[in-house]
């Protein structure tokens, strides 16, 4: 019997253009080139592939991944493929990562507001949840002292440092320096998701957490996801030798061999053809395309009635309505003119945030963006 299960994970309502999804347009998958590469690694004739892998990773794709970090601009030089470890994803590895630095009953420390999974899954951990605020440089280091000043004993904090999910601001390099020695100080993790770090646009952005580390304290998560394809569900870590042997060392690590190792093969393959290096810059190149678009729609359409920052990479622009606004009441009005988004609130369990929304510039083409801006406008004149 045939049954009509999900093919993909996002699910639009009919008629809508929903500016809420951070995913990447199927046009952009480098189908060929995967398809290449896949070739390729067949026409060896080794599958070992197909073998339960290593469990710090790959060895050959760890280190066809470090020289491509070592090449990126944004990156740093000289990356160790022995402080890298194979993930089958960021949100898998920041699971993984939980499950090995904390336990039930611990404090850990987000973002307000940060990416909106987040908290489920460290909740899903039974772990408590203390959010320290951000402004347009970031996480506010100064915020994040005087609460430990006062006690609070963090097992690790999360943040996203570069070109933020939702607020697209990208912690500065001053402040990076005192986040890590704060995690010293107060002897805490940081856990870095930092699978935006490529994707800049015309100015280069601070330096990876992992510059400033200096105590085994940066745990950094990347992701093909926004650099390749999601649906390969392939990332990595890049940390110190002692807390990869310690990921290594998991028992869920050993028991399945290395995570995703079939598809760290392939992207291997991919790296060495080329072909990232050539996906990640059409990438950068379209998605400040869609980023200026959507820039020049919400100018036209909306005027003054809101504020926002032009992001200098990543997926997202975060909006800052009038005083009053809700934007939790206000997605069905949107919704039923045809556009939907991620409502501030979403971010965050504070609800300090129903002044602003989400939009997502990735997932459509620009004409679509353009009318879905429209739509957007033309609900908040009709509330």
């Amino acid at each position: 019997m045939t049954k009509n299960l999900p093919t993909l994970l996002v699910d639009i309502k009919p008629g809508v253009i929903d500016l809420g999804w951070g995913h990447p347009s199927s046009r952009l998958h480098p189908f060929n080139e995967v398809s290449e590469a896949s070739s390729r690694m067949f026409s060896k004739g080794d599958n070992s592939a197909l073998q339960y892998g290593a469990t710090q990773g790959y060895g050959p794709f760890l280190e066809s991944l470090a020289s491509f970090l070592s090449d990126q601009e944004a990156y740093l030089p000289d990356v160790d493929a022995h402080n890298l470890f194979l993930t089958a994803g960021a949100s898998q590895a920041l699971d993984l990562a939980a499950t090995m630095y904390a336990d039930s009953g611990d404090t850990v420390v987000v973002e307000e507001p940060t990416y909106f999974v987040i908290e489920k899954i460290f909740r899903e951990h039974s772990l408590n949840i203390v959010g320290v605020p951000t402004d347009e440089d970031g996480l506010d280091t100064d915020a994040l002292q005087e609460v430990l000043e006062k006690g609070l004993r963090p097992k690790f904090l999360y943040t996203i440092p570069t070109f933020q999910n939702p607020t697209a601001s990208s912690l500065t390099e001053q402040r990076r320096v005192h986040l890590v020695a704060l995690a010293n100080k107060y002897n805490f993790q940081i856990f870095a998701d930092e699978v935006y770090q490529l994707i800049y646009f015309d100015q280069r952005p601070p330096r990876p957490m992992m510059y400033f580390d200096s105590g085994n304290r940066v745990i950094s998560f990347g992701s093909f996801s926004k650099i390749l394809a999601p649906g390969l569900r392939t990332g990595w870590i890049h940390s110190s030798r002692k807390v990869v042997g310690k990921l290594s060392a998991a028992a869920l690590t050993f028991s399945g061999g290395g995570f995703n190792h079939y598809a760290s093969a392939l992207i291997k393959e991919v790296i060495d053809l080329g072909h990232l290096e050539s996906n990640v810059k059409k990438l950068k190149t379209e998605y400040l395309s869609r980023a200026l678009e959507m820039d020049k729609s919400l100018k036209e359409h909306f005027g003054t009635s809101v504020s926002y920052s032009f992001p200098k990479g990543g997926y997202y622009f975060w909006l800052k309505f009038p005083a009053g606004f809700d934007s939790d009441s206000f997605l069905q009005s949107a919704e039923e003119n045809g556009v939907s988004f991620r409502p501030g609130n979403a971010f965050s369990e504070s609800g300090k945030f129903s002044r602003y929304l989400r939009l997502t510039y990735t997932l459509f083409e620009s004409d679509e963006i353009r009318e879905g801006v429209k739509r957007l406008a033309e609900a908040y004149k009709n509330t």
